[in-house]
């Protein structure tokens, strides 16, 4: 009997403890976010990436229900940030605001891990970096540039940002998708344009919003876009896959987390940072940083981040850049 007491006691308490636990489970996700969330930022104040984050962090605190908190990591072209996030505890309270980067930095070895160290919570949105011809170059297409490339093998000069930038890898990727032999000239993001437009080199690439003004004075002409579909303003401008070469390299934005974050969480911040990307005061600010607003879900942005990488990856070591 008194055994038959003991037992039953015990199940008791067992029960009474597991449902505790799953009220205490339930009471967690619930509880998501019951502080401040903080936005890294992988590069400095007054930058278009600081700029987008922080309009995106204002309108997203009005959805999530706490403070969205900007804080600027810049460093090792993004690395410093990533380093921070990849040491935070994996509960959504830190996130970051990624790029690009995330692809190059891992690549390059700035960082001893790659881009999937991270979970990922969404992409907001992408700039384009088309390939920019000046006035009078040799050509004024794509084809026309690879044609003549084919023709005057090392004569065309491609200018970028700087060796490993993102705008150095478009470049490479297109001339190794082309098969032609080019000169890559790393100048600088404040010396391209200039360089450009005094014919020290032919071609630049450059984030769309930099070099719009010299094609509406005639000064410069698109020859092609790396994105997945055309811009609405140069709609007759073709994007490099369409014209046969498959190269699709963005300067994308989106968010990042600690790997291990639990899945509500990203899902929360999944919606948050959405709704805080149809905000009118980001959009304004985006179309006037020329950054086009293309949402991407968790299991979508994943899929699109590997293809970014091996692009990138196969881009370093055609350019030199890694073994």
């Amino acid at each position: 009997m008194k055994k038959r007491k003991f037992f039953i006691v015990t199940v008791l308490i067992s029960t009474a403890l597991f449902s505790v636990h799953l009220f205490g489970e339930g009471q967690q996700e619930e509880a998501f976010p019951s502080k401040p969330v903080t936005l890294l930022i992988p590069f400095g104040a007054g930058g278009s990436a600081d700029l987008m984050g922080r309009a995106l962090a204002d309108a997203g605190t009005e959805y999530l229900g706490q403070p969205i908190v900007p804080v600027n990591k810049p460093g090792a072209g993004g690395g410093v940030m990533y380093q921070e996030l990849i040491n935070t505890p994996p509960d959504g309270y830190n996130v970051g605001w990624n790029s690009t980067s995330i692809v190059t930095v891992t690549n390059i070895g700035n960082v001893p891990f790659k881009y999937d160290a991270f979970d990922y919570v969404c992409r907001i949105g992408y700039t384009a970096m088309p390939l920019a011809a000046r006035k009078g170059a040799p050509f004024k297409t794509l084809d026309e540039m690879v044609t003549y490339a084919k023709n005057n093998p090392g004569a065309v000069k491609i200018g970028n940002a700087g060796t490993g930038s993102a705008t150095h890898l478009v470049a490479v990727a297109f001339a190794v998708k082309a098969g032609i032999d080019v000169v890559h000239v790393p100048l600088g993001a404040e010396r391209r344009l200039p360089s450009l437009l005094g014919g020290e080199v032919d071609v630049i690439c450059v984030p769309l919003p930099e070099i719009a003004p010299h094609v509406e004075s005639g000064d410069a002409v698109l020859l092609g876009f790396p994105t997945e579909k055309r811009d609405e303003t140069y709609s007759d401008v073709p994007t490099f896959r369409e014209e046969g070469y498959d190269v699709v390299i963005e300067l994308f934005r989106g968010i990042s987390v600690a790997k291990g974050t639990p899945q509500n969480v990203i899902k929360k911040l999944s919606d948050v940072f959405e709704e805080a990307s149809k905000d009118p005061k980001f959009i304004d600010l985006a179309d006037k940083n020329g950054f086009i607003i293309d949402f991407m879900g968790q299991a979508e942005f994943e899929k699109y981040l590997a293809v970014q990488d091996a692009l990138v990856a196969e881009a370093m070591k055609a350019g030199g850049l890694v073994e």
